[in-house]
């Protein structure tokens, strides 16, 4: 570690306090204060918008470690820049909401770039010619899209978002310390460490109790870096595509499952609810707190000893596919897409099928 890496850390984790603290106290002369509403897992009035603070502190120790490593500046600059513009739709979507037909095409042109300046597709691809990079290229784009939202919609209780960030930054660059030579002396390397400590900075002021909400800036900001950041360290040779898999799965789980179930009750998707997983274990165990703790502890202690595992073989989408099955089972059994008034079971899915739950007539 030189002396400007731990700058960078520094920085980070300071420019993000100092700018959530001032958002806590300008909250209201800015109109960034959120009221519970019917489908609000909050009951008073509370700053958001925080997430802001996670982007300034990324983003200046970002600029800062580019002064002392030898990484191409064009990538950096291009996920520094995308990064930015991410945030910015967030921000305005938090004052003005943004149409999906807005949205989602500015979303897909950041993480198009993303995908160019990476070569994550292409590092996939390997030898197998550039038709199979094209199509690995088409599905980076849908899952990179895909994940920035969901990681929005996860955003729902008090420190959920916030130590998943850090905990897949703290993943992955164990992983790439354990496994790749020199890789703790790259700018990538040092730019997660960065966006860990930024959104430590955060977390102080949004574990349960939050005072202050991340908002879409910061949701949308850390979703595009998180998969920008597994593009580029796909390219790297760093931390394999089943690995990253495994460290998003409690986020991935939950969303997905919670998508189909409530696209199969015919409910409008992009209208707002409570009936993820995660959302429905707060309520169920009396708050945010033993949800986002469990979560993290789940992070390291679980799922990044199985990433470990995994490594960059067969054995890793083994591991995957029953990592997957078991997850997307707890989120039904916690009742993920169901309505807040509806207690999770087998009856509940049969009856969303059109089948009547075992012994009950027709």
């Amino acid at each position: 570690m030189n002396a400007l890496s731990l700058a960078s850390i520094i920085l980070a984790i300071t420019l993000s306090a100092c700018v959530v603290l001032l958002l806590i106290r300008k909250a209201g002369q800015l109109g960034l204060v959120q009221v519970p509403g019917a489908r609000s897992s909050h009951v008073r009035p509370t700053p958001t918008g925080g997430g802001t603070g996670i982007v300034a502190g990324t983003t200046a120790a970002g600029l800062l470690l580019l002064k002392g490593t030898d990484h191409a500046l064009q990538p950096a600059s291009t996920l520094l820049f995308c990064g930015l513009a991410m945030a910015a739709i967030g921000l305005i979507d938090d004052r003005w909401p943004l149409s999906p037909r807005i949205r989602l095409p500015a979303q897909a042109l950041l993480v198009a770039a993303a995908i160019w300046a990476t070569g994550g597709a292409a590092a996939l691809a390997g030898e197998a010619g550039t038709v199979a990079a094209a199509l690995l290229a088409v599905l980076l784009l849908v899952g990179g899209v895909w994940w920035i939202n969901l990681f929005n919609f996860m955003d729902g209780i008090d420190g959920i978002a916030g130590q998943q960030a850090a905990a897949m930054m703290a993943s992955a660059m164990t992983i790439a310390l354990l496994t790749t030579d020199g890789a703790g002396q790259s700018w990538l390397w040092w730019y997660m460490a960065a966006l860990a400590a930024a959104t430590l900075g955060f977390l102080a002021f949004n574990l349960p109790p939050a005072r202050i909400f991340m908002g879409d800036a910061g949701s949308l900001f850390l979703g595009f870096s998180i998969a920008a950041i597994a593009m580029a360290s796909l390219a790297a040779g760093w931390v394999s595509l089943p690995q990253w898999l495994l460290l998003a799965v409690v986020f991935a789980a939950d969303a997905t499952v919670t998508l189909i179930v409530r696209f199969l009750r015919r409910e409008q998707l992009t209208e707002g609810h409570r009936s993820h997983a995660y959302q429905r274990l707060s309520r169920r165990f009396g708050g945010a707190r033993p949800v986002t703790l469990a979560a993290a502890g789940l992070n390291m202690l679980v799922l990044l000893p199985l990433a470990l595992l995994a490594g960059h073989g067969v054995i890793g989408w083994v591991i995957v596919v029953c990592v997957y099955a078991l997850a997307a089972t707890g989120a039904l059994v916690a009742g993920a897409g169901l309505p807040d008034d509806q207690p999770a079971s087998l009856g509940a899915y049969r009856r969303l099928l059109g089948r009547p739950p075992v012994g009950e007539r027709r």
